[in-house]
C-alpha cells in the first residue's frame, strides 16, 4: 500500500463550518455514482487495457488537470463503471483501484482533514462496513500533499488517498484495495497511488 512521508499527519487548520453544507452535498452526489455505478456496469459490462507509464486523464477545474500513470503493465478501465471526469474503476487481477475526481465549490476550499471527512462518507455509501484509518501525510512524485490511511471492511483491506490540486479547487480521491486480493498483490502495485500529477492549464 502506498507508503506514508517520514513527516506525522499534519495539522491543518478548519475552514468554516458553512462549508459543511456544500461539502456534504457533494460527498452525497459522488456516493450516489458510487453506489449506482455499479447497477449500470451490469447493463454495460466491458473493460479496456491501459497503457503503462502514459499519462490517463482523470478530471480538470480551474485551471488544472489531474493525470494517473500506471507503472505497472495489466492494468484494465472497467468502463462500464466509470464516467469521465467523475469516477473511474480501474484493475489489475484482484486489485481494484477506484478513484473519485471531486470539486469543491466551498470557498475557501476545504482542507484535505475535511476531504478525507468526505471520504469516509464516500466508501461507507459503497460498503456499510467500510471504515478509513486515521489519516498520515503523502505526497506525488511531482510533490503534491496529500492524506493516507488504511480502508478495512468485512471483506478487503486496502488504501485510501486524497490530493487536492494546488488551488484546492480540484481533488482526487483513490480507494485501492480487492476482496480477493492479498497483501502482496497491493504492495505490488502500491506506487501507482503516488503518479498523480496536476498540470496547469494554459488559458
Amino acid at each position: 500500500m502506498a507508503e506514508a512521508t517520514e513527516e506525522g499527519p499534519r495539522a491543518y487548520r478548519r475552514g468554516p463550518r458553512s462549508n459543511w453544507v456544500p461539502l456534504g452535498a457533494a460527498a452525497a452526489a459522488i456516493a450516489l455514482l458510487v453506489v449506482a455505478w455499479p447497477l449500470v456496469n451490469a447493463l454495460l459490462p466491458g473493460s479496456e487495457s491501459v497503457p503503462s507509464g502514459e499519462p490517463v486523464p482523470v478530471g480538470s477545474a480551474s485551471g488544472y488537470r489531474a493525470t494517473l500513470t500506471f507503472p505497472q503493465e495489466g492494468w484494465y478501465l472497467d468502463t462500464g463503471a466509470s464516467q469521465a471526469g467523475l469516477i473511474y474503476r480501474f484493475h489489475r487481477g484482484p486489485v481494484e483501484l477506484t478513484l473519485n475526481a471531486v470539486t469543491p465549490v466551498t470557498s475557501p476550499p476545504p482542507t484535505p482533514e475535511e476531504l478525507w471527512d468526505g471520504m469516509r462518507e464516500i466508501v461507507r455509501a459503497g460498503e456499510a462496513s467500510a471504515r478509513l484509518g486515521g489519516p498520515e501525510a503523502i505526497s506525488t512524485r511531482d510533490g503534491d500533499e496529500g492524506l493516507t490511511g488504511v480502508l478495512e471492511s468485512r471483506h478487503q483491506r486496502g488504501a485510501a488517498v486524497v490530493y487536492p490540486s494546488p488551488d484546492g479547487r480540484l481533488a482526487v480521491e483513490m480507494t485501492l484495495a480487492g476482496r480477493e486480493a492479498t497483501m502482496a498483490d497491493l504492495t505490488a502495485v502500491a506506487d501507482v497511488v503516488r503518479s498523480v500529477s496536476f498540470v496547469r492549464e494554459e488559458a
